[in-house]
């Protein structure tokens, strides 16, 4: 009994030794340090794959870089050449300008085309400060003062009265003045109605514009006149610069240029 006891604890102890042995081989070996020429080798190695790095990204650089300039250099020679041709076409006009300033030449009086009566040279006509002006509605002639200092023309009015024409607003008054033996009446399609401030009061004055046929001179028009009683004013009618501009030159240092129309004149 003794002896086995004895042989199982030589067994046991033989086996811790081999698995102890196991252990031991299975470790890593130590590893050695670096030496100083290893790691000046090491750093070599790093710095070449780094410089190996840094000229393929500057040879991609300058390719980039040159392919830029190319195309700035293309842009350059357009536009030099554009230069050149503009300089060609200034030298050219500069070459043929004359020398000498050219002459000026005189036209005899009796070769220049004379204006018609009462128009300015550029066929304009000519008005002085009071002419006669010719109303087709009224089929008669009125003295009108031309005025530019007022904007649109007018012409005495009394019992203005607004009425429908063929679904139309017209309008009827009658032409009085002091020089007038007899009212006129006159019939006229509306236009609108306008707000005209006097001079004497602050109040707006409300007044109805009417387009009338007239002449004036041999020049007919269809103009607009605002309808206000001016019978106490020295002319029944006022032509404004709406009537006159494109049309018309005044001297206002004359008087009735134009004749004075008659049913006989107008067409």
């Amino acid at each position: 009994m003794n002896d086995m006891k004895s042989k199982l604890k030589g067994i046991t102890l033989l086996s811790l030794l081999t698995l102890g042995g196991c252990v031991s081989m299975e470790k890593a070996p130590p590893v050695a340090p670096l030496t100083l020429a290893e790691l000046r080798n090491e750093i070599s190695q790093s710095e070449q794959r780094l410089h190996t790095v840094m000229e393929q990204q500057k040879t991609q650089l300058q390719q980039q870089h040159s392919a830029l300039q190319q195309q700035l250099i293309v842009q350059l020679n357009t536009d030099m050449n554009t230069m050149k041709e503009s300089v060609k076409k200034v030298d050219h006009k500069l070459t043929n300008i004359p020398s000498a300033a050219p002459k000026t030449v005189a036209i005899p009086t009796e070769k220049c085309p004379a204006p018609s009566q009462g128009h300015t040279i550029d066929g304009k006509l000519l008005v002085g400060e009071a002419e006669w002006l010719w109303v087709d509605a009224a089929s008669d002639a009125f003295q009108a003062r031309v005025d530019t200092g007022a904007t649109t023309s007018s012409i005495s009015a009394q019992e203005i009265t607004i009425f429908e024409r063929n679904g139309k607003n017209w309008v009827r008054f009658f032409l009085s003045h002091q020089d007038l033996d007899d009212k006129i009446q006159i019939e006229a399609p509306l236009v609108r109605h306008v707000r005209v401030r006097q001079a004497s009061a602050d109040d707006l004055d409300r007044r109805p514009v009417v387009r009338l046929a007239v002449r004036i001179g041999d020049m007919t028009e269809k103009a607009e006149f605002t309808l206000k009683d001016r019978s106490d004013m020295t002319f029944p009618v006022l032509l404004g610069r709406e009537f006159l501009k494109d049309i018309a030159v005044v001297d206002v240092a004359r008087e009735y240029i134009q004749p004075k129309p008659k049913l006989k004149d107008v067409k």
